[in-house]
């Protein structure tokens, strides 16, 4: 094979590769992720707008969350949470501010910082975030357990 065939035959393989990017995109803009796109494109240019007008960092994040939030794209589901403070992950999410503290020293410290941050749920799926209280009879059975012998791990030598 010549140099001009070899040529010839990548300038075609660039071109169907193009091709193929072309249509890829055009798939793309027709599928509903496009529409998620814009709405994001939408909800930056909403936030870069309020930040030109003076509004602060803070107020023009939580406004971009509820942007975002409206536009995001929702997994369907038949079934209802159980719990309407968690649905169902097990952590409650509360703000930390003046007058509700989170219990660090450094929110004591810093009256004035706000912060986000999630503490177990009262259902069933926060019992499983919490920390096991361990009485003296789970101490005494736990003395008592060994655990199992593990492998040496890689050897050079089978067994």
């Amino acid at each position: 094979m010549s140099d001009v065939e070899s040529i010839e035959r990548a300038a075609v393989e660039v071109a169907e590769m193009r091709k193929s990017a072309r249509a890829g995109r055009k798939a793309f803009a027709a599928s509903v992720f496009s529409a998620f796109e814009r709405a994001m494109r939408k909800a930056m240019g909403l936030y870069l707008t309020a930040r030109d007008q003076g509004v602060s960092r803070e107020d023009a994040e939580k406004g971009l969350e509820l942007e975002i939030r409206g536009c995001w794209p929702k997994g369907v589901s038949k079934f209802a949470p159980q719990c309407g403070s968690c649905d169902d992950t097990g952590w409650t999410e509360h703000t930390c501010w003046e007058r509700h503290r989170c219990g660090r020293e450094v929110c004591a410290r810093n009256p004035e910082r706000q912060h986000l941050y999630v503490e177990p749920c009262g259902c069933a799926n926060g019992d499983r975030m919490r920390k096991k209280i361990r009485t003296t009879e789970d101490a005494l059975a736990a003395v008592g357990r060994t655990s199992k012998k593990r492998s040496g791990g890689f050897s050079r030598i089978g067994r």
